[in-house]
């Protein structure tokens, strides 16, 4: 965590009042997206940073290389044995799955953790990084940033970040904007002093060599002086000149602008545009992908051949992706009322399918529209010519129709069209062909069989997942769920460890460990999770709820009550959160704040069964017995349980009520009593005050041996009132009752 006193810099050209300048920097980063596209700061980063990691401490390089090669592909020498999974090595049609959205939002964090290595075993006296050109950015460039600031800790790392103002659109530029306003303080940038030209030097050519990022306004004047056919020669050389380099990044930035302003923007402009989409696409980059498509459809003007349609298709499917599914639907209709190409309906289908069954917001989701739309899916699949063609693009409408009976409750036949599919794949391909499609098909095999609760037969798939796709964290993840439901809990517990592993910062799989350790018992090992997770998502309400009530389990109120506040800012109404506040205020003493919160988590869920119980205890505490009764009476009829049982037994006995609390004890005492002798005194006094003497006496034995060497039962004197004979009977030696 970040030192209160040790901040990063946000250095603003109208920033105001004091206008210290930025401290220098030891290395600086241009982010302009015109030069390579997504990640074009943060792979200029880790080109300098990497290298030096390599040669003196290589393991820190290996147990990042997911993240590095994601983000600068071009460092791949220095990284061996880096993991490889079927989706990251599908090419083409082959590539039948699609990173989801947040991965770059992992592999920032990942970043964050390898610069922070850096600098403490490199550059112990620390770091100064400056990013500059944010404000032209790509949002994976400010999506880093954003980590960064949040992560690392100034006194090791340092940023200085260069951006007048935060003006993108989108949760990118939010999360930005809130990473600079919470960890950074505003300076005044370096002064740069502009550079004379050189004798002879042409202002024109050097804005086009800058690749359209120069920001000296005497080169951009001397440029739009150009006429236009000389501009785009030289844009068309420019790009030459870049082709030959052979350098990856640039295919996704400086080279797509050059052509797209050559001297064929229709012809090699465009195609250069759709490139570069599929690639960010590929890489899970869905706002640079979109982008690049849309300039692509603007190329071809009035022409609409097939890579039109393609890009047309990309940016609806981007649009799925970044949960901004409802501006996608403009895209697909566009598609089948322009092409009359069987595809282009049969994919436009299946992403509108997928649409109202999946990317849409929950309560605009419509899983029988779903249906209509992947059954044409399906019917124009089945209508191609071509058998081997007709064989894949079948067993995939039909697993996307899978997708829709599961939402719609039908898993058998869901089931059934995966068998199906699976089938139809095995008999038409080869044993190497489409791997990735099959393990896809065979995932969701698995996935329906765990929702039916075959676990043995989905693990059974899940483990031939992995041994075709081993580095595929997703897997270990999903069996660590089937192994925990099968009673397999150490190799759950492996499984969970691999999936974090081989993922860069998997909130979702410390979340689940922290759940499955509480279920063991581990309450620290679930804390250590849940900081984790938080730690990469301190906003999850989830998160927060859960290690609020790991926290008062462990007796750390404050810390509890902090992320109750937290959890309460996010979602004033959380019953969870309100109820969790009500039991801290009751224990510091105060009722009224406790009933006010019971009272309102009430409110907000009336079937809420932890707020009745938790006000139960409240006023049963305050001598409020028949109150207590009610809510416990409630709580039951919500949701019986053996605790709730035992705490209105009490209640009842107090009420002189023997008759119902012998009633609820018969319950708990079976369920309890071996963790909880005191409930055996319970019934007993229940037993012996209604005349079942004998019951009372058995039942006081059975408390009474339920106490150690050296422990005392609290209820020893009322015992020795009604039953003397039965402490003697029960003495260990030094006095005290034994077993």
């Amino acid at each position: 965590m970040n030192s209160p006193s040790a901040r990063h810099y946000w250095a603003a050209a109208s920033t105001t009042g004091a206008r210290r300048p930025a401290p220098g920097a030891q290395l600086e980063v241009r982010c302009h997206r015109r030069l390579r596209g997504p990640y074009t700061g943060g792979g200029a980063l880790l080109r300098q940073v990497v290298p030096e990691l390599a040669e003196h401490q290589p393991a820190l390089v290996t147990a990042r290389a997911t993240e590095v090669l994601a983000i600068a592909p071009d460092l791949l020498p220095l990284v061996p044995d880096a993991p490889q999974t079927l989706t990251s090595i599908a090419e083409g049609a082959e590539r039948t799955r699609f990173y989801s959205a947040d991965r770059t939002g992992r592999l920032a964090h990942g970043i964050a953790e390898l610069l922070t290595d850096w600098a403490r075993r490199l550059h112990p006296e620390g770091v100064v990084l400056a990013f500059r050109e944010l404000a032209q950015a790509d949002p994976t460039d400010r999506e880093l940033v954003a980590v960064l600031l949040r992560r690392c800790d100034p006194r090791v790392l340092t940023l200085v970040v260069e951006i007048d103002a935060v003006e993108q659109d989108g949760s990118v530029g939010d999360a930005l904007e809130a990473a600079l306003t919470g960890y950074a303080d505003r300076v005044a940038p370096a002064v740069r002093l502009r550079s004379a030209l050189p004798p002879g030097a042409d202002p024109a050519q050097l804005f086009v060599d800058s690749d359209g990022t120069a920001a000296d306004p005497e080169l951009r004047r001397a440029y739009e002086a150009l006429p236009a056919d000389e501009r785009a020669r030289r844009h068309t050389d420019r790009a030459a000149e870049l082709t030959a380099r052979n350098e990856p990044g640039v295919r996704l930035g400086a080279l797509p602008y050059h052509l797209e302003h050559g001297t064929d923007p229709a012809g090699a402009g465009a195609g250069a545009c759709v490139r570069a989409a599929d690639a960010c696409f590929d890489l899970g980059c869905y706002e640079a992908a979109m982008d690049l498509g849309l300039r692509a459809r603007l190329l071809f003007g009035d022409e609409r051949p097939k890579e039109y349609w393609t890009v047309t298709h990309r940016i609806g499917a981007c649009l799925s992706y970044l949960g901004r599914g409802e501006a996608a639907f403009d895209y697909f209709a566009e598609l089948r009322a322009g092409s009359t190409e069987p595809a282009v309906h049969m994919n436009a289908c299946y992403m509108v399918a997928m649409l109202h069954t999946r990317h849409l917001p929950k309560h605009l989701q419509d899983h029988d529209t779903a249906l209509a739309w992947i059954n044409t899916a399906i019917a124009i699949a089945d209508s191609e010519a071509d058998p081997h063609r007709r064989t894949f693009a079948g067993a995939f409408m039909r697993n996307g129709r899978a997708l829709v009976d599961m939402h719609r409750g039908d898993l058998d036949g869901a089931l059934a069209l995966v068998e199906r599919g699976i089938a139809m794949t095995d008999a038409d391909l080869g044993p190497d062909e489409q791997l990735l499609h099959r393990s896809v098909l065979l995932f969701n095999r698995a996935q329906i069989l765990a929702a039916q609760g075959d676990h043995a037969a989905a693990l059974r798939d899940y483990d031939v997942l992995i041994s075709r796709d081993p580095d595929y964290g997703d897997y270990y993840f999903e069996r660590a769920a089937e192994r925990r439901a099968d009673n397999r809990y150490a190799e759950a517990l492996a499984d969970y460890a691999e999936a974090i592993r081989l993922n860069p910062a998997f909130h979702e799989a410390h979340c689940n460990r922290a759940d499955f350790l509480r279920e063991l018992g581990e309450e620290e090992g679930a804390l250590r999770d849940l900081d984790r997770a938080l730690e990469l998502e301190p906003d999850h309400l989830d998160s927060l709820v859960n290690r609020a009530d790991v926290l008062m389990a462990l007796d750390l109120g404050e810390r509890a009550a902090a992320d109750v506040a937290a959890g309460l800012a996010l979602d004033p109404v959380n019953v969870h959160l309100l109820t969790a506040r009500g039991s801290l205020s009751a224990e510091a003493g105060d009722t009224e704040a406790a009933e006010a919160d019971f009272a309102a988590a009430l409110r907000t869920d009336p079937g809420f069964v932890a707020a009745w119980a938790n006000r139960a205890v409240l006023r049963y505490s305050a001598g409020r017995l028949a109150e207590a009764l009610d809510d416990l009476d409630r709580a039951i009829e919500l949701g019986d349980d053996a605790v709730l049982r035992a705490n209105r037994a009490l209640a009842l006995q107090d009420l002189g009520d023997h008759d119902r609390a012998l009633a609820d004890l018969d319950l708990a005492v079976p369920a309890l009593g071996e963790q909880s002798p005191d409930l055996f005194h319970r019934r007993g006094l229940s037993r012996h005050l209604l005349g079942d003497l004998e019951g009372a006496r058995s039942d006081w034995r059975a408390h009474l041996t339920g106490y150690g060497s050296g422990e005392a039962s609290p209820f020893r004197a009322q015992i020795e009132r009604y039953a003397a004979d039965l402490l003697a009977g029960c003495e260990a030696p030094g006095g005290a009752p034994g077993r």
